[in-house]
């Protein structure tokens, strides 16, 4: 074990001495957070935000659904603001004004058809535009629901012999049950924007946690170059003369990536905090442990690849190409709600997704139950492709 450590500070402090990849690995995060946090704010806190929607309403007839819909469902939500237009002409000039977020034009007859409200929006109110649509949907679905029950009970109240005796008027009696479950149905409808945790992660918040994620990557190939460079140089066969085991080598190399990694992830948290203003969650212990499970995912990774591959332009290609499409992959660079349904499933393969997902978890308020399941995955990584690595190695 002395020997595994010997040989981990001196990687170490070859990698301290080099300033320009010191440099890279510790400025260039920070600044592309700074340029993509101010940048794409917009993705993670502005455009997509739903704390306001403004809906222009143009309404063809006064059909109880379309006024029922207006009054008891649309103006009895916080976030909603409803602007009237006169046709749909007037409804488009607002839209390209900008004046509202969402058009919604309800046709004629509302009730009695199955025809839905036509709903118009720009590309930046998309997610807007859902909301209201899936508003109208469920509001048309109840309201399809209420006529059924309502259709339903007169047929039963008709046999009733309070009806035979004229006790009870059946057109009042109608309306009124139709009206009354329809304000109930429509009471049931609200939207509300609530972060997962106790807050919502800003911006810079994510594109923090991401940039961490993805330039960590980097000792993958890095500390597979190390290993490469020494067995060019023939460092690695003069060490294997001497009386240390191979397995105390390798292992002495994984503790070198390890130290360095763990190293970044603190400057870098310390960095962001104080020029930033980037808070890391009220957990500190738990984003440490996060950190140093992921940061020893990354350094086993580097040992096994390091065992597959065995010159130095491919490790180029692997560190270039790569870990940009880990990064990718993994929601550095965009959101991963932005993506297809198929990439969001492939990212599950990626750790620095899992990584990503539990720093944003312990910003927004979350705790270890948030952690658990990828501190675990990454304690899996490091064991087997630790173990992978050392046994090719070996057999190499």
């Amino acid at each position: 074990m002395k020997k595994s450590l010997v040989i981990a500070w001196k990687d170490f402090t070859i990698r301290m001495r080099d300033r320009r990849g010191f440099l890279m690995m510790i400025l260039m995060p920070v600044i592309l957070t700074a340029i993509l946090g101010a940048a794409l704010g917009s993705v993670i806190d502005g455009g997509n935000e739903l704390d306001h929607i403004t809906i222009g309403y143009v309404q063809s007839d006064q059909s109880d659904a379309a006024v029922t819909f207006k009054k008891q469902v649309l103006q009895k939500i916080d976030m909603v603001k409803v602007k009237n237009a006169d046709n749909l002409q007037e409804l488009k000039k607002l839209l390209e004004d900008k004046k509202i977020d969402v058009g919604l034009v309800i046709p004629e007859n509302w009730g009695d058809t199955k025809q839905l409200p036509s709903i118009y929006a720009n590309a930046e109110h998309e997610l807007k535009a859902s909301v209201v649509e899936s508003i109208t949907v469920s509001y048309a679905d109840q309201y399809s629901t209420v006529q059924h029950v309502a259709s339903s009970s007169m047929a039963y109240i008709a046999q009733s012999e309070a009806m035979k005796e004229g006790k009870i008027d059946p057109d009042s009696f109608s309306v009124s049950l139709a009206k009354d479950l329809q304000k109930a149905a429509a009471a049931k409808l609200s939207v509300t924007e609530q972060s997962a945790g106790k807050h919502s992660a800003t911006s810079f918040q994510y594109y923090a946690a991401a940039m961490l994620c993805m330039f960590m990557l980097f000792n993958i190939t890095i500390g597979a170059k190390s290993l490469l460079q020494e067995k060019d140089t023939e460092t690695f066969a003069r060490m294997l003369v001497t009386p240390t085991a191979k397995y105390s080598i390798l292992f002495g190399k994984f503790l070198g990536t390890y130290l360095f990694a763990i190293i970044q992830f603190f400057i870098f948290m310390a960095v962001t905090a104080l020029v930033f203003d980037v808070d890391w969650g009220d957990n500190f212990v738990l984003a440490a442990i996060l950190g140093l499970s992921y940061g020893a995912a990354v350094s086993g990774i580097s040992v096994m690849l390091a065992s597959f591959i065995t010159d130095m332009k491919t490790a180029d290609i692997a560190g270039g190409f790569g870990i940009q499409l880990l990064a990718i992959c993994g929601g550095s660079m965009l959101p991963l709600y932005q993506f297809p349904a198929f990439l969001q499933t492939i990212s599950n393969a990626v750790p620095n997704k899992w990584a990503l997902e539990g720093f944003i978890s312990m910003m927004e308020g979350g705790g270890w139950a948030d952690l658990r399941l990828p501190v675990l995955l990454f304690a899996a990584v490091c064991v087997c492709s630790l173990a992978l690595g050392l046994k090719r190695l070996h057999t190499r």
